[in-house]
């Protein structure tokens, strides 16, 4: 039997940060649930009565206010008895859940107290105030007060010695004398509330507990964080992470956690090339690292680019799939090898190296969706999607030192006398001009191929993901694009008037 930790110690920072996120986020919770169930019984007319005969008889003494505000400071102490984000995870849900449960109490079963108005003068008139506050209006059974108090006792128990067990549920024992003695509870309140703890506790913390679900929520929280980087660099990442999660709460949250992982995992991988994410070393170097470990299913890399990866291939249960991804990081690798040479590609070699990206991409995210249709029964959209990416990026890449635009029109550029890795420089050519008028023009016959490609696939299962794609793109090339270079303007109406 392993020895029991000391009860209270003080967390390493990297840990206190993650359970003071923890406790912020229960608070806030809090807040909303309890709040919010406090302002929905206030339409209430009338209310439950469970007050006990002998009630009447117990006295208000609002010294015992300092008792009843001292909860919070019980619950405070969590952040020292738990000191990883992994022990504190059961405390925090059972609370999470006895919040939850309360609240559907005090909608179903509104209480109308019966004892009568409380004054209080003097000394004790500020504590007794801030106890009322707290307790806010009508969230009656069961008492959440006590259920805190004694879900903390019940958790910081296990951990302590005799001593430490008898004091604190001394503690929880007069925090529930509290809420009587200062007139905020009834005595059915109080037992419903020790029972609230008891119940949730027992249920809760084993749950809580185990491996995989810490290691699943581990993964969610790494998720959360990254869609959090993406969308500080770029709103477009934010929504696709909105849309992610609005995909996983339409269907079973496990079965949808693929699209959230190789989202984040795949995007990491992009900036870490791009440059856009700092790591020790070469880029080409650390992908090198992370295709080896996952390749091999050796090493033992913690962190959230391994972490992710190996969850994205135990969710993707099927060898393609799982090929799918080496080969879509190796080719994404490609574009950080010609930054470092300094590379100018030919039209077709940069049109073959997009379409390469999408079509893995777009297939990978198909198949985690489950979606009955694949890349290949889209191949217009896949080179739409290519056209798009590099025209959406092309001035952040030129400066980055991706030249995505070919090297024969970089060629004319610079016989013009102007730089064609300066967007500017570039478009003021007349070659630099054309070039992009010709590609905005290839690019209506690829959405208008697109149409007719989508329009026969029909009734498939996935569908409606590609024609999302469509229409995203087709907003780019009608609005955006024109508005980035008004000349196109002209170009792009004269075809939406042929058409």
């Amino acid at each position: 039997m392993s020895p029991r930790p000391a009860l209270f110690g003080w967390p390493r920072k990297e840990e206190l940060s993650l359970t003071a996120a923890m406790a912020t986020g229960f608070a806030l919770f809090f807040v909303a649930v309890y709040g919010g169930a406090s302002w929905l019984t206030g339409f209430y007319t009338g209310g439950l009565r469970v007050e006990l005969s002998f009630e009447r008889h117990i006295p208000f003494m609002p010294p015992w206010a300092l008792v009843y505000v001292s909860m919070d400071v019980l619950l405070l102490l969590s952040l020292f008895v738990f000191r990883t984000w992994r022990d504190m995870v059961p405390f925090a849900l059972a609370l999470c859940v006895e919040t939850a449960l309360a609240a559907v109490c005090f909608l179903l079963f509104p209480v109308e107290v019966a004892w009568p108005p409380r004054a209080v003068e003097g000394a004790w008139a500020g504590v007794f105030q801030l106890a009322d506050t707290l307790n806010l209006e009508r969230n009656y059974l069961p008492s959440l007060h006590v259920a805190f108090a004694c879900t903390a006792a019940l958790a910081y128990a296990e951990r302590a010695g005799v001593l430490g067990r008898i004091l604190f549920g001394l503690w929880a024992l007069a925090i529930a004398a509290s809420t009587l003695l200062i007139h905020e509870h009834h005595v059915v309140d109080v037992v419903a509330g020790a029972l609230l703890a008891w119940g949730t506790w027992r249920w809760v913390a084993p749950w809580a507990r185990r491996t995989a679900f810490l290691e699943a929520l581990r993964v969610e929280a790494l998720c959360a964080r990254e869609s959090y980087r993406f969308a500080r660099r770029h709103l477009r990442y934010g929504l696709i992470a909105l849309v992610l999660y609005r995909y996983a709460v339409s269907r079973w949250w496990r079965e949808a956690r693929g699209a959230r992982v190789g989202f984040c995992f795949l995007q990491l991988v992009d900036d870490v090339l791009d440059g856009d994410r700092a790591v020790d070393g070469e880029p080409l170097d650390w992908v090198d690292a992370l295709l080896w470990e996952l390749e091999s299913g050796r090493g033992e890399d913690r962190g959230t680019a391994a972490t992710l990866g190996r969850v994205l291939l135990e969710q993707l249960g099927d060898d393609t799939a799982r090929a799918q991804v080496f080969a879509l990081v190796r080719t994404m690798r490609k574009d950080r090898e010609r930054v470092k040479a300094g590379q100018w590609w030919s039209a077709e070699a940069l049109r073959a190296q997009q379409r390469d990206t999408f079509c893995l991409s777009v297939d990978l995210m198909l198949h985690v969706a489950g979606a009955g249709v694949r890349a290949e029964d889209a191949p217009a959209l896949m080179e739409a999607f290519g056209w798009c990416s590099v025209m959406r990026d092309l001035r952040e890449d030129l400066a980055q030192g991706l030249y995505n635009v070919p090297e024969e029109v970089a060629a004319a550029v610079r016989g013009d006398g102007a730089d064609p890795t300066d967007i500017d420089a570039l478009l003021g050519t007349e070659a630099g001009r054309a070039w992009m008028t010709a590609e905005h023009v290839r690019a209506r016959a690829l959405l208008d191929g697109t149409a007719g490609q989508l329009a026969a696939l029909e009734g498939r299962p996935g569908l409606a993901l590609l024609r999302l794609f469509h229409r995203s793109i087709e907003s780019f090339w009608r609005k955006r694009l024109p508005r980035r270079h008004p000349f196109l303007a002209e170009v792009t109406a004269r075809r939406l008037q042929g058409a």
